[in-house]
């Protein structure tokens, strides 16, 4: 398999502090952020928090919009997976994840995230455990499992952004999705910002996103994100040389990327 990696310069890149620039980029940036608010805002387009109440909602919405389109489950026939609504309620107890609904109420985008603290133990074995059960050999469980070996295969990892960096809080697993249907360009744009401001909120310095959707990692780079690692999706093959994804282009990948929010 192939496996192509951002040099270190991608941690270093992401810890660099501010140049006299970026005063007069960010105010610019702040303007530019208020009219498009105003934008959205004229469409009945609302950011919100997402709440606990909403839980329902939001696995609904992205067993509708997400799973059935994600490269991984939708190779292995997955359209709902129990493992999944449960990471989702978890991400949404914790507070930075975000929906955009329209003018009728309806959600039409959501960005999940979860928190990850320098020194949280508790949460660091249990991320290292693989989740599935024993015996299980649905759909979901066989994804689960590609998932793993994509995600090792990548180095992916949040505990590595605490080594040697000043950072204490990551926002990772990030997690961005629009409605197939909405018509509304530069939505996934604003999930981002505003899962931005979320994260910051509860103090988080990084926010991590591995994902195998262009758009999304072309939404993510024009965000500042940087690139931390690539594989090559065409190059994912199992021991007999087979794709372990279905239907995916030579130049599809999978990324890591990785940005500095802290203001």
């Amino acid at each position: 398999m192939e496996k192509q990696s951002s040099s270190s310069s991608g941690c270093e890149e992401i810890s660099q502090k501010h140049h006299f620039g970026d005063g007069i980029r960010e105010k610019t940036e702040n303007i530019l952020h208020k009219i498009t608010d105003n934008i959205f805002a004229s469409a009945g387009i609302k950011f919100i928090r997402i709440e606990q109440e909403h839980t329902e909602l939001i696995i609904q919405f992205l067993n509708t919009n997400f799973l059935p389109y994600d490269l991984i489950t939708k190779s292995h026939g997955v359209t709902e997976d129990k493992v999944f609504n449960s990471t989702v309620e978890i991400c949404i107890r914790e507070g930075i994840c975000v929906m955009a609904t329209n003018k009728h109420g309806d959600v039409i985008g959501v960005h999940l995230a979860s928190i990850y603290r320098r020194g949280d133990w508790i949460k660091k074995v249990e991320s290292s455990v693989s989740v599935g059960a024993m015996f299980d050999w649905s759909a979901a469980a066989k994804a689960r499992e590609v998932n793993t070996k994509l995600l090792k295969l990548l180095g992916y990892t949040v505990w590595g952004l605490f080594d040697g960096q000043d950072c204490q809080v990551v926002a990772g697993d990030i997690l961005i999705c629009t409605s197939k249907e909405s018509p509304f360009i530069g939505l996934g744009t604003e999930l981002v910002r505003h899962g931005e401001i979320a994260s910051r909120e509860h103090e988080c310095d990084l926010a991590l996103c591995v994902t195998t959707d262009s758009h999304t990692q072309s939404i993510l780079r024009d965000c500042g994100y940087t690139l931390r690692s690539v594989v090559v999706l065409y190059d994912f093959r199992d021991e007999n040389g087979g794709l372990y994804l279905k239907d995916v282009d030579e130049d599809a990948t999978a990324r890591v990327l990785c940005k500095n929010i802290r203001l």
